[in-house]
């Protein structure tokens, strides 16, 4: 588990630290740098350059001050190590240690959406779903081949008994009421598939395929850990809400912090206040202790003056201690304007 990430000249930070809980969720206007503390903790792991983000001295911030001109990035975990990646613009090369312990699983906004096929891993042996959710299948199929003796913990199973696969599916029902789901793989084809209520998911729309790969990240993973095997798990998820209709968005939220609850630890980046409430009531109704969760709030800043981030304390009662403006308030501001 992080409990404390440091970023110093990193894109859209001068200078910040967050305290991290097993539950954080990043929050603010479009382009204000929750992305960017993803990224950040993906260098950690990852310990090179990101694919698709351009060279190292594109992440310096455009006014970094200091004689190195570069960007720090460190994070401390529960058991006291210190992890950095540091790059100087005038540096030929990084300068890091080893890579995060554990599982990390990135999933992208950018995540793929309803496809009539997927493609399977043939090189090597899948343990995440993939940044775009684009294992899905593979990461199904070793449900049966490798991972049948999962069980998740009783207090993420959506309905009597704590098989991964059944509740994999149930979950999908909560954010989708009558779904039914199927896969199933061709190896010979090195392609794999995926099927709702007997219809290709081109037929279905975007929100199960986009749920799927969380859904099936947190209930697998969660079994890893109840299983008692001790990998830290940590799970880097941008919109989880993305295409899920508002009671759908609610629910995932409860998910998140169930999730959070047995023992994963969780960084999203959220749009949602749905997803908010159902973190919210999740705290409410005693399921999460609230100084499990983090909220950050980014006001956006620009090539001259940084991001600033603020932290969010949230009661036993899933009560906001206050309300930036620009913190899930459209909502009011828009009835104010209607009424």
């Amino acid at each position: 588990m992080i409990t404390k990430l440091s970023l110093e000249n990193f894109k859209a930070f001068e200078k910040e630290t967050f305290e991290l809980g097993w539950l954080n969720v990043l929050a603010g206007l479009n382009s204000s740098g929750k992305s960017s503390v993803i990224q950040a903790i993906r260098l950690l792991h990852e310990k090179k350059p990101l694919d698709g983000l351009g060279p190292l001295k594109e992440y310096i911030r455009s006014s970094a001050k200091g004689e190195s001109k570069g960007f720090v990035v460190k994070c401390a975990v529960r058991d006291g190590r210190q992890f950095e990646f540091s790059f100087a613009r005038e540096a030929a090369c990084p300068k890091y240690g080893e890579s995060l312990p554990g599982v990390v699983s990135s999933i992208s906004a950018d995540r793929f959406g309803p496809k009539n096929s997927l493609p399977l891993n043939v090189g090597g042996v899948i343990q995440t779903v993939g940044a775009r959710g684009e294992n899905i299948v593979d990461f199904l199929a070793r449900l049966d081949r490798d991972w049948d003796d999962l069980r998740i913990p009783p207090a993420l199973a959506a309905k009597e008994g704590t098989g991964v696969k059944n509740n994999i599916v149930e979950w999908l029902r909560i954010l989708s009421p009558g779904v039914d789901f199927a896969y199933e793989t061709d190896y010979r084809m090195d392609a794999g598939r995926t099927e709702f209520n007997r219809y290709r998911p081109v037929h279905v729309g975007f929100g199960l395929s986009y749920a799927l790969p969380i859904i099936a990240s947190v209930l697998v993973h969660s079994g890893q850990l109840a299983k008692g095997n001790g990998t830290p798990i940590l799970l880097l998820i941008e919109n989880p809400e993305a295409h899920l209709h508002p009671s759908g968005q609610t629910k995932m939220g409860e998910l998140l912090s169930l999730a959070a609850s047995c023992g994963i630890q969780l960084i999203i980046e959220t749009h949602s206040d749905h997803l908010m409430n159902g973190i919210r009531i999740a705290v409410k109704e005693g399921k999460l202790p609230p100084p499990d969760v983090k909220f950050y709030f980014f006001n956006s800043g620009n090539c001259d003056t940084p991001t600033v981030v603020e932290q969010i304390a949230m009661d036993r009662h899933g009560m906001m201690e206050r309300w930036p403006d620009g913190f899930f308030d459209e909502t009011e501001k828009n009835l104010l304007r209607l009424v």
